[in-house]
């Protein structure tokens, strides 16, 4: 699928690793559920579950950048790619709420405090100001400090406190609605 040649990036981590930025491909299904199947435990709570394999092969088999648009973070490792971050933006359709876009974000443990995150973040940002949009929002754990301590310092601030939002591991969460105004 062909996108806008400023979609795709690079960058290097602080580690000295160079991370490809690019768009999700329906060609990425494995490299994806290898990503998301390898999650820790703590980091996997941070998804909304159920969190199938099934899951990932709805995204990768029904891509339209015009409904949901996914860059993911690939880095080359012994002769193979592999992809260790995935960030989305979910668009609206109404024209009441077109001017904003739903943002989430993964990284893999094993990349975690290396800025790539923020990376992702700040180029999702880039995205959403080219497309003219005026808002991004995003839910996020209370307990979730270290992604609540990157999404502010990218000057998101908190809009709610949404309580038992979601049920994970068959317990109440609380989130935050954080927002940012492009």
């Amino acid at each position: 699928m062909d996108y806008p040649s400023e979609w795709q990036t690079e960058f290097t981590d602080k580690n000295g690793k160079k991370v490809v930025f690019r768009p999700e491909q329906s060609s990425d299904l494995e490299m994806l559920w290898e990503m998301f199947s390898t999650l820790s435990k703590e980091s996997a709570s941070n998804l909304l579950p159920p969190f199938t394999r099934e899951r990932v092969e709805g995204w990768t088999s029904n891509i339209d950048y015009n409904e949901v648009l996914t860059i993911v973070a690939v880095v080359d490792e012994e002769n193979m790619q592999r992809i260790i971050g995935s960030a989305s933006l979910k668009f609206n359709k109404p024209q009441a709420l077109a001017h904003k876009a739903e943002l989430a974000i993964t990284v893999h443990d094993n990349y975690q405090n290396v800025g790539i995150g923020t990376a992702l973040l700040e180029h999702l940002i880039g995205i959403a100001r080219t497309k003219k949009l005026t808002k991004l929002h995003l839910d996020v754990s209370t307990t979730n400090e270290r992604a609540i301590h990157v999404y502010k310092s990218a000057g998101f601030s908190i809009e709610a406190k949404l309580c038992n939002e979601s049920i994970v591991n068959g317990k109440y969460r609380d989130e935050y609605r954080m927002a940012l105004f492009l």
